[in-house]
């Protein structure tokens, strides 16, 4: 099974994947798994980051479309890769929210069950090394892996960073575990409506918004290694 990790490593080696785990599913019921034992949770970290000001920035948004397109293109690639290997491989970057802002398995859920982070308060993945500044998808399969350490708690610990600063102050500041619900995090209609207004000031439609990404202390960690290379 090391030879299955080390091959999915290998061959997205050139694509700017900054995180890869590797789950183990079979906790979660074989609907919400699409009935896959496996699954494979990769990120790339965002090298420009939301403004905190009234005013979004422009250089983030177009870091963000970049950035979702290549992890999406990478999530397909491995998944294709997996069944020319014969095994049987779903991209999640198939994909597509409901009405309620919700997939049948989360891209962030798979990634705390390969170990790559934990949710925050503002209910985004955050992760030790990058923060919340990385961009998740993830592909399920039956292909052996060797699996990481779910991450089932929080460690934002009373960091309420994100709370205080969310322009449409709807992030209630409670700490995440696996018994709590998204909503139980944020109100996530007012969350999308507050995006939107705010892509309006730089005539975009959605994405412009992030500013819990840039105020979380995990996200200015990486930040401030970043300025010292």
């Amino acid at each position: 099974m090391t030879d299955n990790n080390r091959w999915v490593e290998e061959i997205l080696k050139d694509r700017k994947i900054a995180l890869i785990g590797f789950a183990d599913l079979l906790e979660l019921d074989p609907e919400t798994r699409f009935g896959y034992p496996y699954g494979i949770s990769i990120a790339i970290a965002l090298r420009a980051f939301p403004s905190t000001t009234s005013m979004p920035s422009r250089e983030y948004y177009d870091e963000y479309k970049d950035v979702s397109s290549r992890i999406r293109e990478a999530s397909i690639f491995l998944a294709e890769k997996i069944k020319e290997r014969g095994y049987d491989a779903y991209s999640l970057a198939n994909e597509k929210q409901n009405e309620k802002y919700r997939t049948r398995l989360p891209v962030k859920t798979l990634a705390t069950r390969a170990g790559l982070g934990w949710i925050g308060k503002s209910a985004t993945l955050v992760t030790r090394e990058y923060g919340s500044a990385v961009r998740l998808n993830g592909v399920l399969t039956d292909m052996p892996v060797v699996v990481g350490t779910p991450v089932n708690e929080s460690y934002c610990g009373d960091c309420e960073e994100c709370v205080r600063h969310c322009p449409g102050h709807i992030i209630k500041g409670k700490a995440w575990s696996l018994r709590v619900d998204r909503d139980d995090l944020l109100d996530a209609p007012i969350c999308k409506k507050t995006i939107i207004e705010r892509g309006k000031l730089i005539n975009v439609a959605e994405e412009a918004c992030g500013v819990c990404i840039s105020v979380c202390p995990w996200t200015k960690r990486y930040i401030s290694r970043m300025g010292a290379i």
